[in-house]
């Protein structure tokens, strides 16, 4: 499921010779067909003012943006099954034509449906007086008639976000953008919302602080000048999408195969101990072996890749680690890579890696969250799958694991078949989650209700998940470890200073299994609350009553 989501372009024109072999395309429709032999559709796309797009696609397993020498600016979508439908926001250059290339498999039927339309950017410009002391001596400079250009020359060469020390366990953080016209957001925030960025008095520098714990570790995004959309509140929320983008100022990054800013996340690491670097992921897997193979579920009537990691070690590794959205995990952050790494330097014991592909989007929200037909793909399709190849699956050396959606799903596999699944490692996992018409927390209750069966829990989430039903994902997480424990669960729940990201996800799996594996003793969890108030938004006393708001 490897999709993108589309920013602003620039400097984009179609090619008479591109333009002569695309369909011109107007502002709404739907066209669909079959892809012949060459596996490709094009369209050309208007030229228009400030805009956005939402479409969907299809049958297309890759889509771009090309520019007027067909060079690649947007990744759309990448490397999806033929038969995936992917929802896409994102807009066209300004006032240029440009062209989509769509790509798929001879003899698959395609569809794509769109409306594009002309916009403005969403009126959220708000002035703050700052507390960082670097920005509040910068606005004296302003006020005194100075500009601007040594401080983002400054940014250039030292990188940004902004750090500053606070005290001995905490530092201010300052996110930082130049020049947007009307807003900035930020993706993937120490507050865990799409929280807004302030303007300096009337400069280009938009900025909003946080102070952190020292150990701070997380992904991001800004999204400048996000638009206006038609639709509902979740619609405008999601509007955050269409701009969003890598820091243009900060180098570090985690991605390994993303060429485009838009795919992009940035990286804030306050620390430098981290199993899961960019060297680690890039490095080819020498010390095992990593086969890819294709698996039907008759049960979920669909068919997915399914990547298998092994040791090459003297005895076959005896543990099992099942990952959900291996996809990602493998194709994007190269997990495999990391592990094999590590296990070759023997900062964790041997074992193998199953990792999953969750397909797309629609498929993920209606397989992972408690889905019976799911969990008797698992214990009924998977498992005998492996086992005829070679791999062990037994139940005191098998770990479920899997973030967000996927974390809910390992511990709702192991509760309707303990007796394959003895291990879960849960990465923020949505125990949020109910059925309509229920209240939050229902895993919870399934796991209260039910006798008590011979399962151990690994549990991390992350101090900025604070945000969404019934608290977040770190209460629910919380909440959920404790009923483990008092049902009589070997159960830890594990605070990160991090995010919804897979920066911190990385670095979990490798912990947990260390702890699984007998290779480090289950660490005393911090006090939740204690920890929880370390992330403080310098802006919140003092937040203008439009923020409220949000997106």
């Amino acid at each position: 499921m490897k999709m993108a989501w589309s920013g602003v372009l620039i400097g984009l024109s179609a090619t008479p010779a591109l333009a002569a072999s695309c369909d011109a395309m107007s502002v709404q429709g739907e066209q669909q067909g079959k892809f012949d032999a060459s596996g490709e559709v094009c369209f050309v796309l208007p030229a228009l003012g400030e805009n956005y797009v939402s479409a969907t696609l299809r049958g297309v397993t890759d889509a771009r943006l090309l520019d007027q020498q067909n060079r690649r600016l947007r990744t759309l979508v990448e490397g999806e099954p033929a038969d995936s439908e992917q929802s896409l926001l994102f807009s066209l250059p300004f006032n240029q034509p440009s062209s989509l290339v769509l790509h798929g498999e001879e003899g698959t039927r395609w569809r794509f449906s769109w409306r594009i339309k002309e916009t403005a950017s969403l009126a959220r410009t708000q002035v703050l007086d700052p507390v960082s002391p670097l920005l509040q001596q910068l606005a004296r400079e302003l006020q005194a008639g100075g500009s601007t250009e040594a401080f983002w020359q400054a940014r250039r060469q030292e990188g940004t976000p902004l750090v500053e020390p606070v005290d001995a366990t905490h530092k201010r953080v300052t996110f930082l953008w130049r020049g947007a016209r009307n807003n900035v957001f930020i993706l993937g925030s120490p507050a865990g919302d799409h929280d807004p960025l302030f303007r300096l008095g009337d400069s280009d520098i938009w900025f909003r602080s946080y102070v952190v714990p020292a150990d701070t570790l997380m992904q991001y995004k800004l999204a400048p000048d996000v638009p206006v959309v038609q639709g509902t509140a979740r619609d405008q929320r999601r509007a955050i999408l269409v701009s969003a983008q890598a820091d243009p100022l900060n180098p570090a990054t985690l991605s390994t195969d993303r060429t485009d800013r838009w795919n992009r996340y940035s990286l804030l690491a306050l620390t430098s101990a981290r199993y899961c670097t960019p060297q680690r992921m890039t490095q080819p897997v020498t010390h095992g072996t990593l086969t890819r193979q294709s698996l039907y579920s008759h049960l979920l009537n669909n068919q997915r890749d399914i990547i298998i990691y092994r040791p090459r070690v003297a005895q076959p590794a005896r543990w099992t680690l099942i990952l959900f959205d291996g996809q990602v995990y493998q194709d994007e952050y190269r997990f495999a890579s990391v592990m094999d790494d590590l296990i070759a330097r023997h900062v964790v014991p041997p074992f193998n890696i199953v990792f999953i592909d969750s397909l797309d989007h629609v498929r993920r929200g209606k397989e992972l969250p408690p889905n019976p037909a799911f969990a008797d793909f698992m214990a009924h399709e998977l498992v005998p799958w492996l086992r005829q190849n070679g791999l062990p699956v037994q139940r005191q050396k098998t770990v479920l694991a899997g973030s967000s959606y996927g974390g809910l799903a390992s511990s709702w596999v192991a509760l309707r078949y303990p007796r394959i699944f003895g291990n879960v490692l849960s990465l923020s996992g949505s125990y949020w989650w109910a059925p309509q018409g229920e209240a939050p927390g229902w895993l919870t209750r399934q796991y209260q209700q039910s006798p008590q069966y011979p399962i151990r829990f690994w549990l991390q989430a992350g101090r900025f998940e604070s945000q969404g039903p019934d608290g977040g994902i770190y209460r629910n997480t919380e909440a959920f470890a404790q009923v483990l424990r008092d049902k009589g669960y070997r159960a830890s729940f594990h605070p990160w200073s991090s995010g919804h990201d897979y920066a911190a996800w990385c670095e979990a799996l490798v912990a947990g299994m260390r702890d699984f594996t007998g290779l480090t003793r289950q660490r005393k969890p911090a006090t939740p609350d204690k920890a929880n108030n370390q992330i403080l938004d310098n802006t919140q006393r003092q937040k203008p009553q439009a923020e409220q708001q949000g997106i």
